[in-house]
């Protein structure tokens, strides 16, 4: 029998402020194995996170200092994983940390890709914290809209400062790895969706639109996805430390003992008591919910009444399998912990569901063809 040719993909890197995530994969013969994965969750102290009230910061809030400790600690952790820990190769491909990222709603007129992409840095003018000019921009037409009797295009554009992306490049060359490739998080986190997509024949009744939802730490990203399309992405301000904030407050503890008493539930992840609980700041947390409906009525509006069918939970969030069916009683909408390595039909996947792997999956698939 012969051998199969086997294509190695490079190695996804994803790093944020609350921790980073590698995974490679390879190809061969329309199937996707694992090379090997690896992860670091960083403390809460170790992050500083909170600010001196006791409330939890925001990325903006963290002193520029602090998180370039944090990121060389981090890309310590990439070295050592890449040397010793059945990584092959020296090719990457990285996300840029959602701090940097911005997310900017346009309407412009029709006009050609082409021009589109030409008439951007002029649009967004005054509207992003830096100098269009000097950024790379990429964008998404999320549908037209009829405005003033005038037909315009939804454009959602994403921005980076291109010296953020010129740093974290070097920063990443430093460590002996090519990198290939440069994503962010809300489209990385939906490839392995969009990947699985392009390999499948359609259901007679068309197919499904999916919300994604990547929970971080300090911030979320939306998606939603149909299909090998990427219809829509938002930012949405809220994170896992927002949840402890109101827990702990709920309980009159700690934010320490907060995350702890997470940690312990996530071993039992329909445990009544964490439901409970989590239905009892459900007033602390509802905007979240509001946050998802609004993007779902958007897209509604935009892509002639579509519905979104399933919402699926990423991230470090999605480990919290009560709050995740917290979520759901409240929306009208089916929700799930999301399971990126298996989409894929990854060989060897298995029960876990590993959702805090979506982003890192997402990078290593760009390479796949």
């Amino acid at each position: 029998m012969a051998l199969r040719k086997r294509a190695l993909l490079p190695i996804g890197i994803h790093l944020n402020l609350d921790s980073v995530h590698l995974v490679q994969m390879e190809q061969a013969d329309g199937t996707v194995a694992l090379v090997s994965s690896a992860s670091k969750v960083f403390p809460a102290d170790e992050r500083n996170l909170g600010k001196a009230d006791g409330t939890r910061a925001d990325a903006k809030d963290i002193p520029e200092e602090v998180r370039e400790a944090h990121y060389r600690h981090a890309r310590e952790f990439v070295r050592e994983q890449c040397s010793k820990n059945g990584f092959r190769g020296k090719e990457a491909v990285i996300s840029i940390p959602s701090e940097h990222l911005v997310i900017q709603h346009v309407r412009m007129g029709p006009m050609q890709p082409e021009e589109l992409v030409a008439a951007l840095p002029y649009e967004l003018q005054g509207k992003l914290p830096f100098d269009p000019r000097q950024a790379v921009i990429r964008h998404i037409v999320a549908g037209t809209i009829s405005e003033d009797n005038q037909t315009k295009q939804d454009v959602i554009a994403l921005a980076v400062a291109r010296a953020v992306v010129e740093q974290q490049v070097a920063s990443v060359e430093k460590l002996g790895l090519d990198v290939v490739g440069v994503g962010v998080e809300p489209c990385a986190m939906s490839y392995p969706y969009v990947f699985a997509a392009g390999r499948s024949a359609a259901p007679p009744e068309g197919l499904p639109s999916l919300m994604l939802v990547h929970i971080g730490a300090l911030a979320t990203h939306a998606a939603i996805v149909r299909g090998e399309e990427t219809r829509f992405v938002k930012g949405i301000p809220f994170g896992l430390e927002d949840v402890v904030e109101a827990l702990a407050r709920d309980q009159k503890a700690a934010a320490a003992n907060a995350r702890a008493t997470m940690a312990a539930w996530r071993q039992g992840e329909t445990a009544p008591d964490a439901v409970a609980a989590y239905n009892r700041i459900w007033s602390k947390v509802v905007h979240f919910a509001e946050e998802m409906e609004s993007c779902m009525r958007y897209y509604g509006s935009l892509a002639r009444g579509a519905k979104v069918d399933r919402i699926v939970f990423l991230g470090p969030g999605a480990q919290h399998g009560a709050l995740v069916q917290v979520f759901g009683a409240h929306l009208s909408v089916p929700c799930e912990v999301g399971h990126p390595m298996g989409v894929v039909g990854l060989e060897g996947a298995g029960g876990e569901t590993e959702p805090e792997l979506a982003v890192a999956a997402g990078l290593s698939l760009f390479g796949a063809q």
